[in-house]
């Protein structure tokens, strides 16, 4: 039975997100640093890394420089917003949410654009704190890089 199901699966083309190949057949792909429009310092460094470190860690050929590369994905840090979810009395934030809107393009040496995904979004909950808030940074950062991992390789 479980193989007549995975069979028919199969047979339609479905499969998982992001278990794809990169658009055009690109091997190896290099990561610019992103364009941070927000007022977090080092949120284009933690974003930038996430997603290396996702695209490495699914199996991409990352490299250092950019005419090394079969194509460059840049990306654009569009906000990055703070908003209280709970609250003990009428002042006091006992959850805050952090939310971090990106955009993302993916280019060829030429300058063609073989990929792009406007507006992506992630979020996180945490409790008050600033340790709290730069954990939630980093979680969102890493939604963020598995999200743009999971759409550049979808093959619907």
């Amino acid at each position: 039975m479980l193989a007549a199901l995975l069979t028919l699966f199969w047979a339609c083309g479905y499969q998982l997100s992001g278990s794809g190949s990169l658009p055009g057949g690109i091997k190896r792909i290099h990561m610019s640093v992103m364009n941070n429009r927000t007022a977090e310092s080092g949120l284009e460094m933690k974003v930038t890394n996430a997603v290396i470190d996702e695209l490495t860690r699914r199996g991409q050929n990352v490299v250092a420089q950019p005419d090394q590369a079969e194509a460059v994905l840049t990306g654009v840090i569009d906000s990055l917003a703070t908003e209280t979810i709970a609250r003990s009395g009428s002042i006091t934030a006992t959850e805050r949410r952090v939310v971090i809107t990106a955009s993302f393009t993916l280019k060829d040496p030429k300058g063609k654009v073989l990929w792009q995904a406007q507006q992506l979004r992630a979020e996180q909950a945490y409790a008050v704190s600033d340790i709290n808030r730069l954990q939630a940074i980093n979680t969102v950062s890493q939604r963020l890089a598995e999200s743009v991992y999971d759409r550049l390789t979808d093959s619907f």
